[in-house]
Order: C-alpha cells, then structure tokens, then sequence
C-alpha cells in the first residue's frame, strides 16, 4: 500500500525514510531528517511513519531533536524544524518545555494567517499536545478548522486532530461569533446544545428534522427569549465576517443559516425580520447565506415579512438575489 502523504510531499521523500528506518540507525534518521536538502518540514507521509516506530526508537530521536533544538544557532527556521521533529515522536513522553514551544508556534501561526494549506507543523504540533492532553486555543483551532476546509489535506492526517477538538463551538475571529462565544458561558449549556445544533443546519433550504430538533432545543429557553438573544446575533453577522475582505468562516457558514432558520421558527417580531433583512442586504460580499435569509423571510405566516421583502426588492440589485426575492414574494411559488 503507498504511503498517505501531504498535498506537496514527494513520496520519494517517505520511501527514503522508511528505507533508513529499516537501517535502525537513529543517528544516520535522525541527521537526514533535520538537514533535508529542501527547506520544507516534512509531511504527514514522514510523519506517520515516525509516530511508528518502537518507544525506544522514538525516545533516541527526541534525544537528538531536543539537544538540537536547545543547541542550534542556524536561526529560527531550523529550531522550528527540530521542534516538529520532536512533535512527531514524542507521543507518551512529551515534556511540559516542549507542549509550551509547540503552543507559542501555533498561537504565532494563528495571529499571522487565515488558512494554511502545506505547512505540517499545523497538525504535527496539534497532534502532539492533544496527545499531551493540552487544550488548544481557540484562535488555533479556528486556523485548524479552516485550512481543513480550504486546503487538500488527507482524511488520515486531520481527522485525528480535527475529532478530538473539544471547542470552541465556533470559530473565534467573525465578530457576531466573538459576540456568541462571549455570552454563551453565562447562558449556559442548552445555549450551548442549540449553538451547535445550528452548525448542522442546511443551508439551501431547510429540513423538517432539522427544524423539529431546533424547537425542540429552543422551547425549553422560551421562544421568545431564544428570538430576543439570537436577533442581536443576526443583526452583527449583517456587517459581515472576519476575513479582510469581510468574508464569513466558511466553519461558521452554516451556523449563521441556522440562526435565520431558527428565527423564522419563532414568534415574529418586527426586531427579527428587521435582521433578516439585514443578512440579505448589508454583507460585505454575498454568499449562500444571502438566499437562506430570503427563504427564512418566507417561511413567515406574517405581513411584516412580506413588507421586508417588498422593500428589498427595491433595493437588492444582485440578479440572482433580487429573482429569490421575486420567487419568495410569489404566491404560488413558495421558498420554504
């Protein structure tokens, strides 16, 4: 069976490995895999088969990794590539120094990107302080969530960091999530129940079972309490996400459809349609969302929404936009 590697790693590169790993010379594995002839950190492929190996094995290369790390004076880069290296083989050993430098890498990686989509050390450091039984920042785990959405990485390689992520529940970094995360500690755990549940929303039109499982999670809380404390939710998420050009999390993506499908669930109020309105006309950029608002705006038995629609049609000048809002506001045609 070939090897599973990242989207840029050549399996030459693991093949090479594997065939020193055979050798069962530590130092001869240990000096190729901290002076490649290229400057990338190696790959899930490499990796993979380092996590592999005997205890024993693994012991003498952290060894090696750790004395280097502490050692080396060829600059940032190069500690970086021992620090990985260390993460890769220290699963049942790992020492309190070394969960803490792989935190400060991560937390540096998060404050300077959005997605990342051929850097290992991502996941290789992720693995290793869940491993660890370290908590990721949320900052972290956002910068995780989204470069498994937008890169190419293996099942095999996310899957063991992306399943054992306790939360947050949303992404940190879109401002109407910012705002969530903030109050949901002192609304407390069915807020939290009804949050993720909003993650599984559809977001082209919504569904029946979806809809029972939301009523069913928002009646205890009062409908009108859940309509009170989601529409502010809805009416910041109208200014648009967290990305420089105001684009949403696409993690968080189908939690704002669930808030505009949960909305069209409860009582109506003027509030609450206002910040549907909203969600289709003020974003930054348009998105899916947009047409999920317009379809939660139908879906209610209320004049209200039906004047909030007229005046979008008025205003809303994105073709496909202004014919779902043509579509919505026909009669014999509905949208729910």
């Amino acid at each position: 069976m070939e090897p599973v590697t990242s989207p840029w790693e050549p399996r030459e590169r693991v093949e090479y490995v594997q065939e020193l790993v055979g050798k069962g010379n530590s130092a001869v594995l240990s000096h190729a895999l901290l002076f490649p002839k290229d400057c990338w950190d190696d790959g899930f492929g490499v990796t993979a088969v380092l996590r592999g190996l005997p205890l024993t094995d693994r012991r003498d290369l952290a060894r090696s990794f750790a004395e280097y790390v502490i050692s080396t004076r060829a600059g940032a880069g190069s500690r970086k590539r021992g620090l990985v290296l260390l993460a890769a083989v220290s699963h049942g050993f790992a020492e309190s120094s070394w969960c803490d430098a792989w935190e400060s890498l991560l937390r540096d990686k998060a404050s300077r990107l959005w997605a990342c989509g051929t850097e290992d050390d991502l996941w290789t450091c992720g693995h290793a302080l869940l491993d660890a039984g370290r908590r990721l920042d949320g900052e972290v785990v956002a910068l995780l969530r989204r470069s498994a959405l937008e890169g190419s990485w293996p099942q095999e390689c996310v899957e063991p960091v992306l399943s054992r992520i306790q939360g947050p529940v949303l992404n940190p970094g879109d401002g109407w999530a910012d705002r969530v995360l903030a109050e949901l500690p002192s609304l407390g755990k069915p807020w939290h129940a009804l949050v993720a549940h909003t993650l599984r929303a559809p977001t082209g039109r919504s569904s029946r079972t979806w809809d029972r499982r939301a009523l069913a999670l928002a009646e205890p809380l009062g409908p009108g309490r859940v309509r009170d404390t989601v529409t502010p939710w809805t009416e910041l998420a109208a200014e648009g996400g967290g990305r420089d050009d105001g684009a949403y999390d696409a993690y968080n993506l189908p939690a704002l459809a669930g808030l505009a499908w949960l909305l069209s669930l409860l009582p109506p109020h003027p509030d609450s349609i206002r910040a549907l309105g909203a969600l289709v006309e003020r974003p930054p950029l348009r998105s899916a969302l947009t047409g999920t608002a317009v379809r939660a705006l139908a879906r209610f038995p209320h004049d209200l929404a039906r004047s909030e629609l007229l005046r979008l049609s008025t205003r809303v000048r994105h073709k496909v936009t202004h014919r779902q809002i043509c579509e919505a506001l026909a009669p014999e045609r509905p949208m729910a």
